[in-house]
């Protein structure tokens, strides 16, 4: 540990690592484990024209649903609660969001963290409530329906937020950065005591 003193970078650089894998762990929804989860990403509010129908049923019907996996935390939370007795919140359809557009995806992850993702549906109109995600994709006539009823192509003008899914690779090059400050820490420090 005599190296981590005398190397403030090195030091710096371990804290933001064990900050960030803690983060993952416990803050995050993902598994520990190596998963393949179903996830939408929040594209756009949009206008839901009359001729579609009521979209929130619709959805419902004939959707994909997800349901919402707590994170540690919040699971560590619900454990400490049920061990005094006092029964978890039910989920309720007051929370529910109005439908939304979304990018449907299955993401790659492990120790919390994301790795990599592949289009699942694509483009999609979901929405949120406190069971999960329930998300439903379009044909041509809805998607056209709908960027009449917003007033632009919504495809073309969301982007997907693909970092949100391989950010984990931060992760890896960090402990990449923090092995090579380690080995130039230790070359040096054999150079100056003469066993090199």
């Amino acid at each position: 540990m005599h190296f981590l003193r005398k190397d403030p970078a090195l030091k710096l650089l371990c804290a933001v690592l064990l900050l960030v894998l803690a983060g993952a762990l416990l803050l995050s929804d993902r598994y520990w484990v190596a998963a393949n989860r179903p996830v939408v990403d929040d594209l756009a509010e949009v206008k839901v024209p009359p001729e579609l129908g009521e979209m929130i049923s619709a959805i419902d019907a004939y959707g994909v649903h997800i349901q919402r996996v707590p994170s540690k935390a919040e699971q560590y939370v619900a454990i400490k609660r049920a061990s005094y007795g006092l029964e978890a919140p039910v989920p309720s359809h007051a929370n529910m969001s109005a439908p939304r557009f979304g990018y449907s995806v299955r993401e790659t992850t492990f120790l919390g963290m994301p790795f990599w993702y592949n289009v699942e549906y694509g483009h999609v109109l979901f929405f949120r409530s406190d069971w999960g995600v329930v998300a439903a994709p379009l044909n041509e006539v809805g998607h056209a329906a709908l960027d009449k009823a917003n007033g632009r192509d919504l495809r073309a003008s969301s982007g997907v937020p693909w970092w949100s899914h391989v950010w984990g690779w931060l992760f890896v090059a960090g402990v990449g950065l923090a092995l090579w400050l380690w080995h130039r820490r230790t070359v040096r420090w054999r150079a100056e005591n003469g066993y090199i």
